[in-house]
């Protein structure tokens, strides 16, 4: 047995005598012949993300919104640049370093940063695996694993492969580190496993800011639970000394930063949107749409519609087999016709309920209080393990609080929280049959826990078809929509070859992939210009660095960033920035159907662009003719 599945003994050894009844290993001579081991469990892990990683191949990845600029920020750290003070960053300087690691080894392909995802990707499914091994069960923690990559493969930039950011897959795969070195601790109380935790969620800052915080309240929780528990100020001295070179070494690369281009530099012209930066409002609009919002009468329906995805578990627990069979076989039904464009309102329902639960915060939430309660009434550490992860995967998952989904950021922030709903999922099913045995218990809940998988495979693996073209570039191929990859090849085409005339060419708002996959450069730092990402002074300096670089031609994309309450360029937001261009340059041309939607959708148009081209004042005057 591996060391999650050990220590999950461990921690049912603790346990009062019905827990420990159902939780305890089971004997060789009793186990079943198809009950899975550690490493039969782990290969097959590695076995379904390999398939969906070839059903899905080269068809990840939104080539104008966010992805490029996973690609265009390592090369740039490879012509010598630093980040922050020389490009525009939002996250930790880790992610960015490796990848750039990444092309100085392999070079530019985006194969190599495909397995690199998919690489992170089964590393995030196996460290979820061991969590759930340590608490639950293999069951619970071996759906928690495959949900992940079922859902971990989809298009665009909701994906563990080519993501909107590594720094967010990255860090959640250190988060799960440090969470699971956290639950040895709790349960060897061995110092090393504190430290280990301890840099895994210095690491974890490092890549993503908000991933670390969170590693860090759950190791607080715990310290400061202990010193409770024992009366005593000793643990918390010893767990923060535990920690201390893991702070060091996140403080110093971050005092570095901040040292060097001064804390206002840091905020205002990279970490955009937190408050008092210019960005604030605009970030906001964005997270709300994600799903952080806390509207009374909404978390009530959440509240219901998690007791409702428990009563419904339950029920299908208790039923007799023929209505069992009958309703989870609807359920799968309804997920299958969905794949067909029908049933659309249905497989919603069907999702929300039983797939990937709406209301599962509040499901996280009866977790936490339950082991809080629990650990309270007789100081068992295993419920301060349980209430230490249920904390852990609450905090991200209120970026989505609202719109918890299997799709978007949820993938990322509410994965988690995710294995915390399938446990007390399983120990709802272990209460619906409390006079089974639990040879029949471990079936039924291997069962369920395949029906559960079979259904979110059926309402999340995206269809190749929907994107049917090959795109060839120098980097290598991604499939996209046939109209996307027509007139992404179209420019292309016409930036590479402005460059070999050394011409330049800027491409605003955001479509980094370009800059990416034609080997050029943005005219300035800032290779993305979204809404509240400049105030008004930072639009007359970019004006400025345009003046100074004079691009021959501008890219114009038909980018709707809707999300941040600011639809178009030049519109809505940097309106200078726009008022400029159209007064230097002039359309010579239409890449696509270029067209701005006034209707409020948020979802992306084609891609299309329209191409500036710059004036020249002396060829002006000589096609005007004399007197004019």
């Amino acid at each position: 047995m591996g060391v999650g599945g050990a220590a999950g003994e461990r921690f049912a050894a603790n346990l009062d005598v019905e827990t420990a009844a159902i939780s305890q290993p089971e004997s060789p001579t009793t186990a079943p012949a198809r009950e899975w081991t550690d490493a039969a469990a782990r290969a097959l892990i590695v076995v379904v993300a390999a398939v969906l990683a070839w059903y899905t191949w080269a068809h990840w990845g939104d080539f104008e919104v966010d992805c490029g600029r996973e690609l265009y920020v390592p090369a740039e750290i490879l012509r010598g640049k630093l980040i922050y003070r020389d490009f525009f960053y939002s996250y930790g300087p880790l992610a960015p370093y490796l990848c750039a690691l990444l092309i100085a080894i392999f070079g530019p392909h985006l194969v190599g940063f495909y397995l690199f995802g998919i690489a992170i990707a089964i590393g995030c499914a196996i460290m979820l695996y061991e969590l759930g091994t340590m608490l639950e069960g293999r069951a619970a923690g071996l759906t928690a694993a495959l949900a992940l990559l079922l859902i971990g493969v989809g298009p665009n930039s909701s994906n563990y492969i080519l993501p909107y950011s590594y720094a967010a897959t990255i860090g959640l795969l250190l988060s799960f580190i440090c969470a699971w070195f956290t639950l040895r601790y709790i349960s060897k109380q061995n110092g090393y496993d504190l430290l280990m935790a301890g840099f895994a969620a210095a690491m974890a800052i490092l890549c993503k800011q908000e991933l670390g915080a969170t590693c860090y309240q759950m190791l607080a929780f715990v310290l400061v639970t202990e010193a409770i528990l024992k009366r005593s100020i000793r643990p918390l001295l010893y767990g923060s000394a535990a920690c201390a070179p893991g702070v060091t070494l996140w403080v110093a690369i971050y005092g570095w930063f901040f040292w060097t281009l001064t804390p206002a530099y840091m905020l205002d012209a990279n970490w955009i949107g937190l408050p008092g930066t210019p960005g604030q409002h605009n970030a906001a609009h964005l997270y709300n749409l994600m799903g952080q919002r806390f509207v009374p009468r909404e978390m009530f329906g959440l509240a219901i519609l998690g007791a409702m995805t428990l009563g419904l578990w339950f029920l299908i627990a208790k039923a007799r087999p023929l209505i069992r069979h009958v309703a989870l076989a609807i359920a799968v039904a309804i997920a299958s016709i969905h794949r067909f464009g029908l049933a659309t309102k249905m497989a919603e329902v069907v999702s929300a309920l039983l797939g990937f639960p709406t209301g599962m915060f509040f499901i996280g939430c009866g977790l936490v209080g339950y082991a809080i309660y629990k650990l309270k009434q007789n100081g068992d550490r295993r419920y301060l393990g349980e209430a230490a992860f249920g904390i852990f995967a609450l905090l991200p998952a209120i970026r989505v609080f609202a719109a918890i989904i299997p799709k978007g950021y949820s993938i990322f922030c509410a994965i988690p929280l995710f294995l915390a709903c399938i446990i007390v999922i399983t120990r709802c099913v272990r209460a619906a049959t409390p006079t089974m045995s639990l040879d029949r218990q471990r079936r039924l809940v291997n069962y369920l826990m395949a029906a559960e998988l079979v259904i979110l495979a059926l309402l999340s693996i995206p269809n190749p078809k929907h994107r049917p073209d090959l795109l060839e570039t120098s980097w290598g191929e991604i499939y996209l929509t046939t109209a996307d990859a027509n007139v992404a090849r179209e420019m292309i085409d016409f930036i590479s070859e402005q460059a070999r005339n050394g011409h330049k060419v800027a491409v605003l708002p955001e479509a980094p992939m370009l800059y990416a996959l034609t080997g050029t450069e943005a005219p300035n730092r800032w290779y993305t210009l979204l809404p509240g990402y400049l105030s008004q002074a930072g639009e007359d300096a970019y004006v400025r660095d345009l003046k100074r670089a004079a691009p021959d031609y501008i890219l114009v994309t038909a980018r709707n960033s809707i999300e941040y309450d600011a639809p178009y360029f030049g519109i809505d937001y940097d309106q200078k920035i726009y008022h400029w261009i159209e007064s230097n340059y002039r359309v010579t041309r239409e890449f696509g159907r270029f067209h701005r939607d006034a209707s409020g959708s948020v979802i992306q148009a084609p891609l299309a662009a329209l191409l500036y081209q710059r004036l020249d004042p002396l060829k002006d005057r000589r096609d005007s003719g004399p007197g004019l």
